[in-house]
């Protein structure tokens, strides 16, 4: 009995220590929409292949690109390093862009409703452009 005991213990164990590997893709807006995001799309890419990031939301227009990853709950105590580091290699790859990297979770949420509404279709390119200012402004302070 107590062998049976430790092998099931055993298998719990191993079992539970597997690799989880999680897959998220970004949502993909491309340029079906009223600004074309492909940039955007490539910058998340960019940002996700950073491994303390799971997921990531953002946008492109005329003044540049904003993004916001959500980042590992453990590594939330290297916020700074993370967004500094998600701005250089997204600067890198677009150098003529103007690059806004926030960790913020409002921004985060933020981000995340303009890109469904592009991607539904259901906002003006002036209101756009608005909400965007509103979170530069936002990324800034």
């Amino acid at each position: 009995m107590k062998h049976f005991i430790a092998i099931i213990i055993g298998v719990m164990i191993l079992g539970g220590c597997g690799p989880q590997a999680e897959t998220i893709q970004p949502l993909q807006v491309g340029n079906q929409t009223i600004v074309a995001q492909e940039k955007a799309d490539e910058a998340k890419q960019i940002l996700l292949s950073m491994e303390e990031v799971l997921e990531v939301k953002g946008v492109v227009n005329e003044q540049g690109i904003y993004l916001a990853p959500r980042v590992k709950h453990f590594d939330r105590f290297h916020l700074n390093d993370i967004r500094k580091r998600g701005h250089e290699n997204v600067a890198k790859r677009f150098p003529k862009e103007t690059v806004h990297v926030s960790t913020d979770k409002k921004i985060y949420m933020e981000l995340e409703k303009l890109e469904q509404e592009l991607k539904k279709k259901t906002i003006s390119e002036k209101r756009f452009s608005t909400k965007l200012k509103e979170l530069e402004e936002k990324m800034k302070g």
